[in-house]
């Protein structure tokens, strides 16, 4: 359930990140170029980097459930209950909302060098490959 919610969810923030934030730097250029989706490298670069971040940052706390389901025994803390929803409760008594993110900050500024990269990259090698009609 954890990878289904991180994926899912993650992955609609991560595309719909990016692509907003390409937007957002269309909007603010002269209108001749809003309608032209070839933007400068750096902002492409951080648009990628707001993109990974907010696929990080939103999903964390189902990474975290799972997470604690892969490594340790959660049936001593959610009185014998397995279950997703369970071990998310457990956790948000336990520990709160900090318990949830925890680790996230260091995950979030890893992954802004890495999806600025991966969307530029992607976005260059589009220009130059032959579309097909």
């Amino acid at each position: 359930m954890g990878t289904l919610i991180r994926e899912t969810g993650g992955s609609a923030a991560w595309f719909g990140g990016f692509e907003g934030m390409k937007l957002v730097f269309r909007n603010m250029g002269p209108a001749a170029s809003r309608a032209d989706d070839n933007l400068p490298v750096p902002q492409r670069m951080a648009a990628g980097a707001v993109a990974g971040m907010a696929y990080n940052f939103l999903f964390f706390p189902a990474d975290t459930i799972k997470s604690k389901m892969q490594t340790e025994d959660v049936t001593r803390i959610t009185s014998g209950k397995r279950t997703f929803g369970s071990v998310g409760r457990a956790l948000w008594k336990q520990y709160g909302l900090k318990g949830l993110y925890r680790g996230c900050g260091i995950t979030v500024l890893r992954s802004a060098p890495s999806s600025a990269f991966i969307f530029t990259v992607y976005e260059e090698l589009k220009r130059y490959w032959p579309t097909r009609s």
